[in-house]
């Protein structure tokens, strides 16, 4: 299957013959964004989803009555808590278990980014519960999930800003004190008591013609009323299925047929007229409110707001239920720091941008095309890195850098890389950002037209009477941003109350990302600005960012035992009928054994630079591989190697810095596999170190000085 992007729309509408149109809908638009068998996986996850809603109706007494599943109304901050709880009671093996939390977790946090529901469902149950406390720390992937969701559901509220809104007509109106509205004869509106007066009707008979489905010419005796065919049923149309006459579908909704007609003349749809959907509803129901935007105030959100607060019915919705409410319908009062900054964080976590750099980008900080090397770039400021060797202005190009190509030195020193990816979506990312920023800036003042990242401050606009544009930079403004952010995208709620939400950790987070991806320290010197390798292996120590491998010991302990003791069994067994496939391992330099050294696991792949049809070097990692099973005949060699480790550590040799906690790392692994019965009995270990003390120590030798 291609992978292919599908632009996510609205939700159909559920019915009682298809109650979970919306459910399907959602994880289906997911799904075919995945290629397989990573569909499978999203499909598998629908119907286990599906099977806890028919068993318990998560947890809504409401559902029992109605079985008609709404997303917005029924994925609420703890949708993904009720879930667990009922995941954690079948009879699964714990990574499938994990597995479906974790698609459902991508298909709900894909809902609220989308618009399509208005809560952020929480990941709190399957977290750790780690407590964040560095402000300058990078995310982790979880957080990274959960952000990313944030930030894209408010991109999708700036573009359709700039879209503008169209009507959805979805809106029930609230009941008034006088229902009839203005008369519409021949192009002119007639208030009830004018036309009545005009056309001669008494106003009372006009009211009960038209409450009764009349037309206005009807009603004011310009035309005969039509009445229909005697004897004839009227076939009707209800939640898409067509009754032959009005008394079936009566029936089919045990409502009385009398009811239904009377509701049909008096104009209401045929969901109406059965009972389906409200006549009215209360004017703090979020369709009435829906109804006012489109119908009262001409989808003018500023328009709403204001008179919500000039009227004081803060009862009927506050400002912060309004703003919820508009984030939602994909409209916004004002270009605030709501609206930009967002954006702003987006860039960051795509470039890595310091963010001092990020405050002074100005508008035409991007090239689609580099004077000299034709490829698309920003310039930015950075202050702190300049000398009378290095400008203050530099360059991030966003061309293709593939982990482990030297690609570097066709460019200029003092040019930075990052993944070409992010060439499209910092494109696109720039492009929303200038027009959505292009109303207020004859607004701002001078000194800041040319900024990048502008937005109104409304208190102060409030305070002073006018529109007053600030930069990111005013002390408090960008800190107010990012508590009120973590606040109502409920990052707290997900990583505890210390979690620390800011521009900053993204910067950290890409270095991250690099170093998982296989990066090496002058790689990742080149995309952070880094003016010596030096000062990028102190980063690297300073934030503990470590390849992923070195961050697994315990998983790789686990691994390794199951897998040497699974090996050990079936090769005391006895095969007939060729030799066994179990024979066919290779011994490495670091005393494992590996069945294809041309084809190492995914997790060395995904973290050095191995080329395909070469022999895998990365001895160091043999024992976090996939494949990696330790033997009897190994062991005098890993016992070697231990000691070679010990030795290098011990030493700490500048050379072996940049890998320290690699070797840290595996000196506890060896460590783990030589405990006694952990995979081999005392007596097989006590033998092993008796044949280690005539092992020639070169063989290993070049294990520490070869490492990724």
């Amino acid at each position: 299957m291609e992978n292919n992007i599908v632009r996510i729309t609205r939700p159909p509408e559920p019915t009682t013959h298809n109650p979970y149109a919306q459910l399907i809908w959602i994880f289906f638009k997911v799904e075919r964004e995945q290629n397989e068998p990573y569909a499978a996986n999203f499909r598998y996850a629908k119907n286990k989803y599906l099977e806890y809603v028919a068993q318990t109706n998560a947890g809504y007494a409401e559902l029992a009555v109605d079985p008609r599943f709404f997303l917005n109304l029924y994925w609420e901050a703890d949708a993904l808590i009720r879930f667990n709880q009922w995941l954690e009671k079948q009879i699964l093996a714990s990574k499938t278990r994990y597995g479906l939390y974790k698609a459902v977790r991508r298909v709900m946090d894909v809902a609220y980014s989308t618009l399509v529901i208005a809560a952020n469902v929480y990941h709190a149950p399957m977290h750790k519960g780690v407590r964040e406390t560095d402000s300058r720390a990078s995310y982790t992937e979880e957080q990274q999930e959960v952000i990313t969701a944030a930030i894209a559901r408010w991109s999708n509220v700036a573009r359709s800003v700039l879209n503008g809104y169209t009507r959805t007509n979805q809106g029930i109106p609230y009941r008034k004190k006088n229902t009839l509205g203005p008369v519409a004869v021949d192009g002119v509106q007639y208030e009830p008591a004018e036309a009545a007066r005009r056309f001669g009707v008494p106003r009372g008979e006009l009211q009960k013609r038209l409450k009764s489905g009349w037309s206005a010419r009807e009603a004011l005796d310009l035309e005969p009323r039509r009445q229909a065919s005697p004897g004839m049923p009227i076939q009707l149309i209800v939640e898409g299925v067509t009754y032959p006459s009005v008394t079936q579908a009566a029936e089919a909704y045990g409502v009385r047929r009398s009811v239904v007609s009377n509701r049909l003349l008096k104009g209401h749809t045929p969901e109406q007229a059965v009972g389906l959907v409200p006549v009215y509803v209360h004017q703090s129901d979020e369709r009435a409110l829906l109804w006012s935007f489109e119908n009262e105030y001409q989808c003018d959100p500023l328009a709403m707001l204001n008179d919500f607060r000039r009227r004081k019915w803060s009862v009927v919705a506050t400002d912060a239920r309004l703003r919820t409410l508009f984030s939602r319908w994909g409209v916004w009062p004002y270009v605030d720091d709501r609206l930009v900054m967002p954006l702003a964080a987006e860039l960051c976590m795509l470039t890595g941008l310091n963010v001092e750099s990020l405050k002074k980008l100005e508008v035409d900080c991007y090239q689609a095309e580099h004077a000299l090397t034709g490829k698309a770039v920003i310039t930015f400021l950075k202050k702190r890195a300049s000398s009378p060797s290095r400008p203050e202005e530099q360059s991030l190009h966003l061309s293709l850098l593939e982990v482990g190509k030297a690609e570097s030195d066709e460019f200029d020193v003092e040019e930075k890389f990052v993944d070409e990816r992010v060439v499209a979506k910092v494109e696109r990312l720039i492009a929303l950002i200038l027009a959505i920023t292009a109303p207020i800036r004859e607004h701002a003042p001078i000194a800041l037209q040319k900024r990048l990242f502008i937005f109104q401050d409304i208190e102060a606009s409030r305070l002073l009477g006018s529109t007053i544009i600030v930069g990111i930079d005013p002390k408090g403004k960008a800190s107010t941003w990012y508590d009120r952010f973590a606040k109502e995208e409920g990052l707290k709620q997900s990583f505890g109350p210390e979690f620390k939400f800011n521009l900053a950790r993204w910067r950290p987070t890409l270095v991250t990302n690099l170093v998982l991806a296989g990066a090496d320290v002058f790689q990742v010197q080149t995309a952070i600005c880094h003016a010596s390798v030096t000062t990028t292996v102190s980063y690297l120590d300073e934030h503990r960012l470590q390849p992923v491998f070195n961050e697994t010991v315990t998983g790789a302990l686990e691994n390794i035992t199951r897998r040497s003791i699974e090996h050990h069994t079936q090769k005391g067994r006895k095969h007939t009928g060729g030799e066994s496939s179990l024979d066919a391992f290779h011994e490495t330099l670091s005393g494992c054994g590996c069945r294809d050294p041309y084809s190492p696991s995914e997790l060395v792949r995904k973290v050095t630079r191995h080329k395909e049809g070469r022999v895998c070097r990365n001895w160091n990692m043999c024992l976090f591989c996939d494949e990696a099973v330790v033997t009897e005949n190994s062991l005098p060699k890993i016992i070697v190697y231990r000691g070679r480790v010990s030795v290098a550590l011990e030493n700490a040799s500048p050379a072996l810095e940049p890998r320290r906690k690699l070797l840290e790392d595996v000196a506890k692994l060896i460590d783990g596999v030589l405990e006694e019965d952990a995979i081999f009995p005392k007596q097989v270990l006590d033998e092993a170190r008796i044949k280690a003390v005539n092992l020639d120590d070169i063989l290993v030798d070049q294990l520490i000085y070869q490492g990724i």
